[in-house]
């Protein structure tokens, strides 16, 4: 017994491990909330985009009330960014990022509710030159050239008042977009506009200059100083073909009579938006015997567009609402007298049916006086990059 408490009380029991101090847990820092980018698709407002992520009313108005002071949200359009903040488990909105052109505006969620902010940001314009030559498409083709997807998009809808993409457009058809690409101090680049933009088409030469008027308004100008943009646009939808022209004798196809047909039946798939061909207020709105699902809006100067066979009406498309040019009113469908997909366009004026086609649409303002002097100016630098001849600097300065 003594020997084994002799053992036990040995050296030998240094060798026990030693008492060790809890060690501290590495802390673990939250992953960034997960962020979306939506690019808003023709008809898009920042309500629908919030609504489409889950944010409902009244929190997405009171977000849009906390905005609205900071950024003019009636000139979003078609092709714009916004980011949206989510939350890394439910996904619900956190907070929204808005890019204007010299800055920022954040959104996000507090305790107290939505706080908004506007960030600006100096930066410079730089400039380039893309050239090309439709081999097949457009789209294609300007991909090819160094144009992004959004800018094709944006040049088709510069020209879209004077040219049918569907018909017009042939293959060896030239193309010259100057671009103003977005560099910010901060080091961010963003692509910019088209600054200046040349198409050939339907054998001749259309050209738009973006300028800026003393008022702060910018819009597109041909060469003459006559704003690009028109009345009405050339078509309500992006369509397959035209079915059926305007036409004083055709075959109907269910009835097996010759009728005329003083309308024009755009073919398309189901689904396919059509948007409002100009400003207007909406008068009718609902099923019409034959038409189907139907839209009818009155313009200025007693102009009257209807819209036909839609699938289904856009939500908030009712009898006394304003509509602006491009805002989308229904989608293509065949309900009411229709044999397949298509839209059904009339085309009014004083009570009288009139082929849309054959309209000389009026262009909507041209410039004068310091504007139209300055505007000269600045195209004259613009038609030299275009044609090649210039030996401007790269930077454009922002107040162009």
């Amino acid at each position: 017994m003594a020997s084994l408490v002799l053992l036990l009380c040995s050296p030998l029991l240094t060798y026990l491990p030693e008492e060790r101090e809890p060690r501290t847990p590495t802390p673990v820092t939250p992953a960034a909330p997960p962020e979306v980018g939506v690019t808003l698709r023709r008809g898009d407002t920042l309500l629908s985009v919030l609504n489409r992520y889950g944010l409902k009313a009244p929190s997405a108005h009171d977000l849009i009330a906390k905005v609205r002071p900071l950024l003019n949200l009636r000139k979003l359009r078609a092709g714009d960014n916004v980011k949206l903040v989510l939350h890394p488990e439910d996904k619900s909105v956190q907070g929204v990022e808005m890019a204007f052109e010299d800055g920022l505006v954040l959104v996000k969620a507090t305790t107290e509710g939505w706080l908004a902010e506007r960030r600006e940001i100096p930066f410079v314009r730089e400039s380039r030159v893309v050239r090309g030559t439709i081999a097949e498409t457009l789209y294609q083709s300007g991909v090819d050239a160094g144009l992004s997807p959004q800018q094709i998009l944006d040049l088709a809808g510069i020209f879209e008042y004077d040219i049918d993409f569907f018909s017009d457009v042939h293959s060896g058809d030239a193309f010259a977009v100057v671009v103003e690409d977005v560099r910010y101090v901060d080091g961010r680049r963003a692509p910019g506009r088209i600054a200046a933009a040349e198409l050939e088409a339907g054998g001749e030469r259309f050209d738009a200059f973006y300028f800026a008027a003393s008022d702060g308004s910018g819009s597109y100008y041909n060469r003459e100083g006559q704003a690009v943009r028109r009345s009405f646009l050339r078509a309500p939808l992006s369509y397959t073909r035209i079915s059926s022209p305007f036409s004083l004798a055709r075959q109907h196809p269910i009835f097996r009579t010759l009728r005329p047909h003083r309308a024009i039946d755009y073919a398309a798939p189901t689904g396919t938006p059509v948007v409002a061909i100009g400003r207007g207020r909406v008068e009718f709105s609902g099923w019409r015997d034959g038409y189907g699902n139907l839209v009818e809006i009155r313009h200025a100067g007693g102009y009257v567009s209807r819209y036909g066979h839609f699938s289904r009406i856009a939500a908030g498309i009712r009898r006394g609402v304003e509509v602006d040019q491009g805002d989308v009113v229904g989608y293509v469908g065949q309900t009411g007298h229709a044999t397949g997909p298509h839209l059904h366009f009339e085309f009014l004026h004083g009570g009288e049916k009139i082929n849309f086609l054959a309209l000389k649409i009026p262009r909507l303002e041209r410039l004068a006086g310091i504007d139209l002097q300055r505007f000269l100016r600045s195209r004259a630098e613009r038609l030299a990059l275009l044609r090649g001849t210039s030996d401007a600097a790269a930077r454009v300065p922002a107040s162009l």
